[in-house]
């Protein structure tokens, strides 16, 4: 096969599309990766065809603060549905589509797999008459925010002679779900055909050294504290970095590639701040997480077996606070409001109360048994090749 991956900027839509597009280059498929020209280069080191397309997250992320300046004063209850349109459906969509009309006609691919917030890709499929599959990467996301970025893209369908589809054409062909069945709504009657994914992203190759603290004092649980990379809340964070000060624990802290370790101050010994270290390197040696629910970090704390506390900030951030809280493997706490104390009454218990732990090595062992990228690979190849 010949297969066309498309992804939005920014490392938490592209990294789950990793595994699956590995798999596929495996198995002898013809495989190339669009999306913005910043997530090329990490991209080609994992092995993949590449082609720059679209916008950057930096140039997304500006056009959409540019538009809508009152984003800014929304409550971060808020955000999310007001975002999601807007961002992806109006500011990527359009230069996307642009870039994958010529790929697509020079190089015909005969699939398309598009991530879930990806709105170019189904248009460029349907254009050619090839299935176009939509690959998760977190929570199936609410109905109504995806039917709001559909109608936002309704004008780049009919430019290129289709009729618009409902959603966006998301959900026309194949769904690949990567979250755990246990936490996801029971009813999703707008999805056809739905194929579950063990979630993954791209495995680090040791580059990496671990701080000299994450071997240290291995009686004192060892804590992983990260608000991603593009929501970052030094407040939320200094919060965080109190309360494993109030405690008996050793704290990893990540800042993002553009943060600054030092913003958040001096620290004491059993607490280290760095730009970026590996998770799946680091969440063996931990036996908490304390992050802002990003689907990345959600979902590998998921697999690694820890409990979580969750102070979720905007995006898919607060489903996984949800179902965080329904499934009984963590705590959620308010964003933005969350005190040093919340926080380590809330880290304290998580990792005092082993029922957390036990929900989330059952979630764990759930993960595990879902289908692998390469089962996955093999069942496109037969239902589509």
């Amino acid at each position: 096969m010949r297969v066309l991956v498309t992804s939005v900027p920014g490392w938490g839509h592209i990294n789950p599309m990793v595994p699956l597009a590995q798999a596929l280059v495996d198995c002898g498929d013809e495989v190339v990766v669009a999306t913005g020209s910043d997530a090329c280069s990490g991209l080609e080191a994992a092995g993949l065809r590449v082609a720059p397309c679209g916008l950057t997250q930096k140039e997304g992320m500006a056009d959409f603060h540019r538009r809508y300046p009152e984003f800014a004063g929304l409550a971060p209850t808020e955000r999310s549905e007001f975002m999601f349109p807007r961002l992806f459906g109006e500011a990527f969509a359009p230069p996307m589509l642009a870039d994958l009309v010529s790929i697509a006609r020079d190089w015909a691919p005969t699939m398309i797999i598009c991530d879930a917030a990806e709105f170019a890709g189904p248009v460029v499929a349907a254009s050619l008459g090839v299935p176009n599959i939509t690959k998760s990467f977190g929570a199936l996301l609410p109905p109504t925010r995806v039917a709001a970025a559909g109608a936002l893209v309704a004008p780049l369908w009919s430019a290129h002679g289709q009729e618009p589809r409902p959603y966006g054409g998301m959900y026309e062909h194949l769904y690949i779900d990567v979250y755990p069945p246990s936490l996801q709504p029971s009813d999703w009657p707008h999805i056809r055909v739905v194929q579950p994914l063990r979630p993954g992203g791209l495995t680090s190759r040791g580059e990496h050294e671990l701080p000299a603290l994450v071997s240290e004092s291995q009686s004192t649980p060892l804590v992983y504290v990260t608000f991603g990379t593009v929501f970052s809340n030094d407040a939320g964070l200094s919060a965080v970095v109190e309360a494993a000060c109030n405690l008996s624990v050793r704290a990893v802290v990540t800042v993002g590639p553009d943060g600054d370790p030092a913003s958040l101050g001096p620290q004491p010994p059993n607490v280290h701040v760095a730009r970026y270290i590996p998770q799946d390197q680091l969440l063996p040696h931990c036996s908490a997480v304390v992050s802002h629910a990003g689907s990345g970090t959600f979902l590998a704390a998921l697999a690694a077996g820890l409990p979580q506390v969750c102070l979720p900030q905007a995006a898919d951030q607060f489903l996984n606070a949800a179902a965080c809280d329904k499934s009984g493997t963590g705590i959620t706490l308010a964003p933005g409001t969350a005190t040093a104390d919340e926080v380590t009454a809330a880290l304290g218990r998580v990792l005092s109360d082993t029922s957390f732990r036990t929900a989330a090595e059952r979630v764990s062992g759930e993960i595990a048994a879902m289908p692998s990228p390469h089962d996955v690979t093999e069942l496109l190849r037969t239902r589509y090749g």
